[in-house]
């Protein structure tokens, strides 16, 4: 399968942010682009992702890292499905 692009969006509440050490340690993706937005009591990531598994099973793996985290992610396909 090729390199596939998603953007994977990360939302911590109440000051659980994520951070660039565990971005860099992501379950079936490599981390290539980071978008920041913080706000009084939320974080949120625009993390660019490459990976090579479908976007069903990038999402169930991100799902449960960041669960395991307090945090929420979902997954988008950059261009085109998948």
């Amino acid at each position: 399968m090729a390199h596939l692009r998603s953007i994977a969006v990360i939302l911590g509440l109440n000051g659980k942010g994520p951070d660039l050490p565990t971005l860099v340690d992501l379950p079936r993706g490599r981390l290539v682009r980071l978008e920041l937005a913080c706000g009084e009591r939320a974080v949120c990531l625009a993390a660019t992702l490459e990976h090579e598994c479908s976007r069903a099973e990038l999402l169930a793996a991100l799902r449960g890292w960041a669960e395991e985290r307090g945090w929420s992610v979902t997954v988008a396909p950059l261009a085109g499905g998948d």
